[in-house]
């Protein structure tokens, strides 16, 4: 159709998806950066010679597509944030890591700050589907440190890390949310209890926010969570911890390298 050349009424498509769907197309295509408002209603309707409500309707699509945020009393502006690169494969091999926690080493390569707030240390009866990968019985009383984590100041994703309580128990891992984040990372801590740590096995799935993860991450409508669900074991095949993240679904990208043979 071409950016504001009006409706094609031959086409079956209805006005209000040809209108998003030459919108979508001028954001992917650089025509609006991040934050750049879009042509007011009174614009859009002049520009493809339609009233309103097609336009209005329009909106709403990009908004629930997580291509647009409205703002009231102002407009409707483009969300096209920066995506930190998540390097799956190799993120944790320590060459990668400088002494830093993964996270922390993947933004500074990528100019990004992370930043990271202990919310809670607490004592809980484990999960069914975390109890399952520690090996233990559900109900089983586990540690759990959950951590916001935050890039260029922007929330981006909640960390609940659980751990056997015999194994970290009167240990730094185990020190109160006010003592703040573990240097070099839980990681490191573990090592310095003398484990080895050999391998993560990583579960993704793909779903919509809990309401308490669209209030903590501030996720605008229409922005899914990337759960991932991971799991670290020692040398000798024991589960050392599982941790929960959530993910801001327009924050991050997955990059992994996979051997073909």
């Amino acid at each position: 159709m071409g950016m504001g050349t009006g409706i094609d009424p031959t086409d079956p498509t209805p006005a209000y998806l040809q209108i998003a769907g030459d919108l979508r197309a001028a954001i992917a295509e650089g025509r609006y950066s991040d934050q750049a408002p879009l042509p007011s209603i009174a614009e859009l309707r002049r520009q493809y010679g339609t009233s309103d409500g097609p336009v209005k309707q329009a909106i709403r699509q990009l908004v629930n597509e997580g291509l647009v945020v409205t703002r009231k009393g102002r407009g409707a502006f483009v969300r096209k944030p920066r995506r930190l690169q998540r390097f799956g494969s190799r993120r944790h091999l320590p060459g990668t890591k400088a002494g830093k926690a993964p996270l922390e080493a993947e933004a500074e390569q990528q100019t990004m700050r992370r930043d990271q707030q202990v919310l809670s240390v607490d004592r809980i009866p484990a999960p069914a589907e975390i109890a399952e990968r520690l090996g233990i019985d559900p109900g089983t009383q586990v540690l759990v440190r959950r951590h916001l984590l935050s890039l260029d100041g922007t929330p981006a994703q909640l960390a609940d890390s659980h751990f056997p309580l015999d194994l970290v128990e009167d240990t730094l891992i185990a020190a109160p949310a006010a003592a703040g984040p573990i240097t070099g990372g839980v990681h490191a801590a573990l090592s310095a209890l003398g484990l080895e740590l050999d391998h993560f096995r990583e579960e993704w799935v793909a779903r919509m926010p809990m309401p308490y993860e669209t209030r903590a991450l501030r996720l605008a409508a229409g922005t899914p969570v990337l759960r991932l669900l991971r799991t670290l074991y020692a040398t000798d095949g024991r589960p050392l911890e599982v941790s929960d993240f959530r993910l801001a679904g327009d924050l991050h990208q997955l990059v992994y390298d996979v051997p073909a043979r």
